[in-house]
């Protein structure tokens, strides 16, 4: 079966995979690795998080396809990805982290074609909110590169790009119905 929502994700992976690799080619090695680490943790966060569901049905844990991945077990998986294969260069997640705003954008445009989240936060879905805040950061990352050519660029960028993203869900979070 064919789900509109699974096409945003693609295209939101290879637009990521894109900026990081244009950024940095030696991406190209770690992107697959990383995706992996990333799903699987985002699936362990879902399932972790909503542990009252899944310890009364255990065989639903591996049912993908019925939805769950949370977004903060996907960046802590990448990163173990991203450090057990990339053996911790700052330049490779620098280059990566520079793709997941514009990822996570395109990522909330399969939320609204998803139906989820029209919960309303000023005037917009939320979905659109936090799709506009996430391209806001990308923004501020790329200014930021584009200024800094010091040996802690890649960790000041990692840095702001946490905290960012951080204080983008600390906003949006009350907003959102499943999260009340």
């Amino acid at each position: 079966m064919f789900h509109l929502y699974g096409l945003f994700i693609g295209i939101a992976v290879v637009v990521g995979y894109s900026v990081a690799e244009k950024i940095e080619p030696k991406v190209a090695k770690l992107a697959p690795w990383v995706l992996v680490f990333g799903f699987v943790g985002a699936r362990l966060y879902h399932v972790v998080d909503m542990w009252e569901y899944y310890s009364v049905n255990l065989g639903q844990i591996v049912a993908v396809w019925n939805g769950g991945l949370g977004i903060w077990g996907g960046i802590i998986g990448g990163v173990v990805g991203w450090w057990i294969i990339g053996r911790g260069s700052w330049k490779t997640l620098e280059a990566m982290v520079m793709g997941l705003p514009v990822a996570q954008a395109i990522g909330r445009l399969g939320n609204a074609v998803n139906g989820e989240f029209f919960d309303k936060v000023w005037i917009l879905p939320w979905w659109g909110a936090e799709a506009i805040l996430d391209l806001m950061l990308f923004g501020i990352i790329c200014m930021l590169r584009a200024r800094q050519a010091s040996p802690l660029r890649g960790a000041r960028i990692v840095i702001v790009y946490l905290l960012g993203y951080f204080l983008i869900r600390f906003m949006l979070n009350p907003f959102r119905a499943d999260m009340r």
